[in-house]
């Protein structure tokens, strides 16, 4: 009976040390994937800008070309 309770005892620790290692590998993905995502989120925000800026500048040169097309 004692060993029997040995035996299901180290078997339990294998499958939590199993778990365990099996949480870790997640976590890893996950911050991968994290950090993945920062960098698609900054480089859309720093695209959305230039997009911007040619957006505003396009605007100011339509806006002066005009003034000068209209009498």
């Amino acid at each position: 009976m004692h060993d029997e309770l040995l035996i299901a005892l180290g078997r339990l620790e294998g499958k939590m040390d199993a778990l365990l290692n099996m949480q870790r590998l997640q976590e890893d993905r996950l911050d991968k994937h994290d950090e993945r995502i920062r960098l698609l989120e900054n480089h859309k925000h720093y695209t959305l800008g230039i997009a911007a800026v040619i957006g505003a500048l396009a605007s100011a040169a339509i806006s002066f070309s005009v003034k000068f097309i209209k009498p």
